[in-house]
């Protein structure tokens, strides 16, 4: 079995000290790929680093609505620095951007210039869009039929309703599913049987949201099996059929050609 985590920032702090020993636990645990994904212009430069040095390692570039206020500093600057990155051979995806609500970091009108410039540097290099979304409503929904022409997206860590799940797969995007699917008070089980498996991702979000039974602690690649178990008793399917169609779909929209993934494990039971 081979999975491909399709969401991690493993530049955070929380790896500083260990980050070889984390790379390490995902290529045993059968993580072939991982992408590393920027919230600004300092740190997509750094996930680009990451994947010049680690072959398991690929990256995606962009503003997080967390980090509004750097872009809106430069935008033309923030921008040109994203443009100059997008060409690495190992940047698959626009990202990490969105439109976060909850949080309050700028406002709604700047978090939306910022995401239609990104739209715009998918749409430009015919690399997919990677969506954050919090606390938005309809609002996500709404861009995506403004600017998303012509651009695929992936709904990072994807805990809409099911309508909105299958409009967006309808579209041609992608549900990433991470550790909340196997929290408790998740009611995504039933939902994820409407949705056309062949656009569902498996993501971490490393270092954020690990999956029951590492709930609080600090999250990594390797816990990505924790999560596709989860999904694959729902479906009523083995881990291995999960991990064979996940990891297809996850090369499918990120352009990662399979043999460049790692080794992957006999078994996830």
């Amino acid at each position: 079995m081979i999975f491909v985590d399709t969401h991690a920032h493993l530049f955070w702090p929380d790896f500083e000290t260990d980050r070889e020993q984390v790379l390490r636990r995902a290529a045993e645990a059968g993580v072939g790929a991982i992408l590393n994904l920027g919230t600004n212009a300092e740190t997509s430069r750094i996930c680009v680093g990451l994947a010049d040095e680690h072959e398991q390692c690929w990256a995606a570039v962009g503003f997080h609505p967390h980090n509004i206020e750097d872009l809106a500093a430069d935008r033309e600057q923030g921008l040109s620095q994203l443009r100059s990155l997008m060409g690495h051979p190992k940047v698959v995806a626009i990202g990490e951007t969105g439109l976060d609500f909850y949080r309050g970091r700028g406002t709604e009108e700047a978090q939306r210039v910022s995401l239609k410039a990104h739209f715009e540097l998918a749409r430009m290099s015919g690399l997919p869009i990677v969506l954050h979304s919090r606390g938005t409503g309809s609002e996500l929904r709404e861009a995506l039929e403004e600017f998303g022409a012509g651009v695929k997206a992936i709904l990072h860590c994807f805990v809409g309703d099911e309508a909105f799940g299958r409009w967006a797969v309808s579209q041609g995007h992608f549900l990433g599913l991470g550790g909340i699917f196997t929290f408790p008070t998740s009611d995504m089980a039933d939902m994820v049987r409407s949705w056309d498996i062949d656009h569902v991702l498996l993501e971490t979000d490393s270092p954020f949201l690990s999956p029951v039974p590492h709930r609080g602690k600090r999250n990594e690649p390797a816990f990505i099996l924790h999560t596709a178990r989860a999904i694959a008793r729902a479906l009523g399917i083995s881990v291995e059929e999960l991990a064979e169609r996940t990891t297809r779909n996850a090369c499918r929209v990120l352009g990662i050609p399979q043999a460049d993934l790692g080794p992957g494990v006999a078994s996830g039971d």
